[in-house]
């Protein structure tokens, strides 16, 4: 990237700026005056819906042919933008097998040379704290780690301006520390930073100003230097990440009384290939009660959801005994799912049916253990699962979104798809692994109520987080995965 720091040109400007996509009524933006100079760093947040990553798209150059848009868009000429969206998934390649030939990856396809490319890949692995994991294959990485890839594959390409739409969502609070160093950097050489989300995190509260987006307008900007204090955060329906639970956010006046143990766990390893995971883990959930399970990028909180999901396989001696006793150390994991109802960072790997209504339909089989039902019980069966359907989506939020397709909702309404349809199963223990992505603050009250409901009627969750707020507002109590061992703890 050419040093920008001698000039205060605007690197990006959008006036007056608005899109409206093709086949809507209603504009997605209207009215946007945004200006990036060198150096600074600017954060557009608002609620689910506000427009925040149509901004980004917009910022980036990358809404094209999507739609019609109105006003001013300037790019400084020979310079470009780069982004990495709310979907970091979606932006591996799948060309690659390890670390390094994925962030080296974007380089080749632009046509430098391959030592070149290896280079700045090395360099941005190093920034981004991913040195150590260069020859890792990628399916064995977390989900924050894989959002680290894709960031380090971008910055390969030497943008002048960086958008990032909720970067913070999958990085544990180390990883944030190093992500705000690198974004420090590059700014400091001249680059420009965007960042938009739902929430105020580490990242946001480093930036110049904050925009607050309201069904795609301006509603506010806080001036040059200051920072965005609780009551605008609340008052635009923004989840602060960073604020310090209150006392009475806690939801328990002292320690909790233990109920029945629904999920016992005792003695569960995982090794990925030669490299131990999780060595000899033990843990009770209890009838009406919240574990929040912690843990850096990479500790092996998805390993430890998906293996007491069945999903993958544990070393000989585990033993896994779920409600009643029943064991479950040998079952299969759709004769888990009748007890755990697992919930999985990336709910595109859970949805299958072309509309919300469809999936949820289809969730669990009409006749119990799935035997074929008479056509009389059938016509019973089917009413009844509709009015289930009917519920289930009023208390996951998807209540008028049946006839959408899941992968047109935003990540987090995804989420709440795959959520609806866990809780169709009538599990005792419900299995969540990072639910918090991608919400503002309704939805995390939202989610609040649905994990409490769960526990009030006598069920356990086991919930991975990064978000250190929530995980003690909810959680009665918290297992921390570090060095391949647990320590349980209170909130």
């Amino acid at each position: 990237m050419p040093d920008l720091t001698s000039s205060r040109l605007p690197l990006l400007r959008l006036a007056e700026f608005g899109f409206r996509y093709r086949g809507t009524e209603t504009p997605a933006l209207e009215g946007v005056d945004l200006t990036l100079h060198p150096g600074e760093a600017v954060a557009v947040l608002g609620p689910q819906g506000a427009g925040t990553s149509t901004l980004a798209r917009a910022a980036a150059g990358l809404l094209g042919e999507h739609g019609h848009s109105t006003g001013v868009r300037e790019l400084r000429d020979d310079h470009h933008a780069g982004m990495l969206g709310d979907d970091p998934e979606a932006q591996l390649t799948g060309l690659t097998r390890t670390v390094r030939e994925e962030a080296a990856l974007p380089g080749r396809l632009l046509g430098l040379p391959l030592p070149e490319c290896l280079e700045r890949a090395e360099a941005g692995l190093q920034e981004l704290g991913l040195a150590g994991l260069a020859e890792r294959a990628l399916d064995t990485l977390s989900g924050g780690e894989r959002q680290l890839t894709a960031l380090s594959g971008l910055l390969t390409l030497r943008p002048s301006v960086l958008v990032l739409d909720q970067p913070s969502q999958a990085l544990d609070a180390g990883a944030r520390r190093r992500l705000a160093r690198s974004l420090r950097a590059f700014r400091d050489a001249g680059g420009a930073v965007l960042l938009t989300g739902h929430q105020h995190d580490d990242l946001t509260a480093t930036c110049d100003q904050v925009l607050f987006l309201d069904q795609g307008r301006p509603a506010a900007i806080t001036p040059e230097g200051a920072r965005p204090d609780q009551r605008p955060l609340d008052q635009h329906g923004i989840w602060d990440a960073r604020r310090a639970p209150a006392v009475q956010d806690l939801g328990r006046p002292g320690p909790v009384p233990r109920g029945e143990v629904l999920l016992h766990v005792r003695d569960l390893s995982v090794r990925r290939g030669s490299t131990p995971v999780l060595d000899g883990v033990a843990l009770d959930l209890c009838a009406g009660e919240v574990t929040a399970l912690l843990g850096a990028n990479g500790s092996g909180k998805s390993t430890l959801l998906g293996a007491l999901a069945g999903l993958l396989a544990a070393e000989p001696g585990a033993r896994i005994t779920g409600p009643g006793g029943v064991e479950l150390g040998a079952a299969p994991a759709h004769h888990r799912a009748r007890h755990l109802g697992w919930v999985g960072q990336d709910p595109g790997d859970q949805l299958s049916a072309s509309t919300v209504r469809a999936e949820l339909v289809r969730a669990v089989p009409l006749g119990p253990g799935g035997r074929r039902l008479r056509r009389a019980d059938r016509v019973r069966a089917s009413a009844q699962r509709e009015h289930q359907v009917e519920q289930v989506m009023q208390t996951a939020g998807l209540s008028g979104l049946g006839q959408e397709h899941p992968y047109d909702l935003v990540p987090a309404q995804r989420k709440d798809c795959v959520i609806a349809s866990a809780l169709l199963l009538r599990p005792a223990v419900l299995l969540l692994d990072e639910p918090t992505l991608g919400r503002d603050a309704a939805g995390m009250r939202r989610l609040s109520a649905l994990v409490r409901s769960f526990t009030t009627a006598g069920g356990a969750v086991l919930v991975a987080t990064h978000d250190r707020r929530w995980a003690a507002e909810i959680g009665d109590r918290q297992l921390r995965l570090g060095e391949h061992r647990p320590s349980s703890g209170h909130a």
